[in-house]
């Protein structure tokens, strides 16, 4: 039916159209095209997706009833019945294949990981219709969750119930109320009270034995993308995407732009771009390092072009190291070394701590860490930064350490994360 004589007037989120008493094509608030059907009290919408076609294959459908309505049958009010609701497990598969546009591809994957391995699995979402579930049947799953799973894992998890039940009130399947709202509150402690794991960093001395041990069992790549992490406190997959095109040697920088995550090549976080200082005897590394690049590269009869700076020998140098693999040898090397087992984020830590404990300011560190505000930092490493008036603190507190033998009054004086801890003997 040619548009111009389709009656139109203007709705909440776009045009609505009356193709005749009871049958309408309107938009909803998720932009998609919906066909309304009421008749005797009863009121029934089908969704068609979003963009011109849908909308052409709505008002086509529409069309088609309004002509045959006469002969359609609906219930009265007394037989009014309710519709019958999608399961859960396949209506939040239709809303991750609805949504996946909308979102980055890690978050896609985070989401359907957090629906297939947590879930999907748990008995009151694979057999019940959405409309059963009730907000007491969230509380339980997230309350056993929380148990056996990081804080952060349960806030994923209450994130994705949260926007399919929002998606399920927009298409009139629940219609109680989103039943997991403020839910977290009777089940999580405060943030600021939540046992998250705190930086792990190494001291200058464990980072040295770190290093030498790498040497020992590591080929030269994957030992520089451990000082890269090291010394100029890169996230993993920015160190793993490294590309030649990206370092000024001369200049003594490197600009992070992309990161390495699971088999793809993706923004940095939060989409921040940024240079990063390089160290005198790290550049000479990497000036050495990619002249052997070079030289495989015209073995190879590439003509000596380089671009990838960290290829994966196993995957036929079309990919850098995977983070997993990089993980392993972590651990592997704390353990040769008889270390605590750190994972590759700690290296950034270390990179982090030692600057700010030999006085670097922290807006230098954010600006190299990447971090979003200075709070970030702070927060984060405020253990390590050496307080101000740490100096002269006995003349201060009129301890007579000048009239005593010292080592009578403190067993000893320890600098840990920055402060003067003192011990007291009996």
């Amino acid at each position: 039916m040619p548009r111009q004589k389709i009656k139109q007037k203007k709705g909440k989120h776009g045009p609505i159209f009356n193709l005749g008493k009871g049958v309408k094509v309107r938009l909803d608030a998720r932009g998609k095209w919906l066909l309304c059907i009421e008749k005797g009290g009863v009121r029934k919408n089908i969704t068609f997706g979003v963009g011109r076609d849908a909308r052409e294959k709505a008002l086509k459908a529409a069309t088609m009833i309004a002509d045959s309505l006469g002969d359609m049958v609906f219930p009265g009010p007394e037989e009014k019945t309710e519709p019958e609701t999608p399961y859960f497990k396949a209506y939040s598969k239709k809303w991750l294949e609805d949504n996946a546009r909308r979102w980055k591809p890690r978050t896609y994957e985070r989401y359907e990981e957090i629906l297939r391995l947590h879930i999907w699995p748990a008995e009151i979402f694979w057999h019940k219709r959405i409309s059963e579930i009730s907000r007491t049947d969230i509380k339980y799953f997230l309350r056993n969750l929380s148990k056996i799973r990081s804080a952060a894992t349960v806030e994923l998890a209450q994130t994705v119930l949260c926007s399919n039940f929002e998606e399920a009130i927009d298409d009139q399947l629940y219609l109680h109320g989103n039943p997991t709202r403020k839910i977290l509150k009777s089940i999580l402690p405060p943030k600021k009270n939540r046992n998250e794991k705190d930086p792990e960093p190494f001291t200058v001395e464990e980072r040295d034995l770190f290093l030498a041990q790498a040497e020992k069992i590591c080929s030269p790549g994957l030992t520089l993308i451990l000082k890269f992490m090291l010394f100029c406190g890169l996230r993993l997959g920015e160190a793993l995407a490294a590309r030649l095109r990206h370092f000024d040697l001369n200049r003594k920088m490197y600009r992070v732009t992309e990161g390495f995550y699971r088999q793809r090549f993706d923004k940095p976080k939060k989409d921040k771009y940024r240079w990063v200082d390089l160290p005198g005897p790290l550049v000479a590394e990497f000036r050495s390092y990619v002249a052997d690049l070079r030289k495989e590269s015209l073995k190879a009869g590439n003509g000596g072009v380089v671009d990838l700076m960290f290829r994966d020998p196993e995957e036929k140098k079309r990919y850098p190291y995977s983070q997993r693999k990089i993980q392993s040898l972590v651990k592997k090397i704390c353990k040769r070394a008889g270390l605590d087992a750190r994972n590759p984020h700690d290296l950034r830590h270390t990179y982090a701590t030692v600057l700010l404990m030999a006085h670097i300011s922290p807006v230098y560190v954010k600006e190299q860490l990447g971090h979003s505000s200075i709070e970030i930092t702070v927060d984060t490493y405020g253990h390590w930064i050496p307080g101000e008036g740490c100096e002269g603190l006995e003349e201060a507190l009129k301890l007579p350490v000048q009239n005593r033998d010292e080592n009578r009054i403190f067993s000893h004086i320890k600098k840990e994360k920055g402060c003067n801890l003192l011990r007291l003997q009996p």
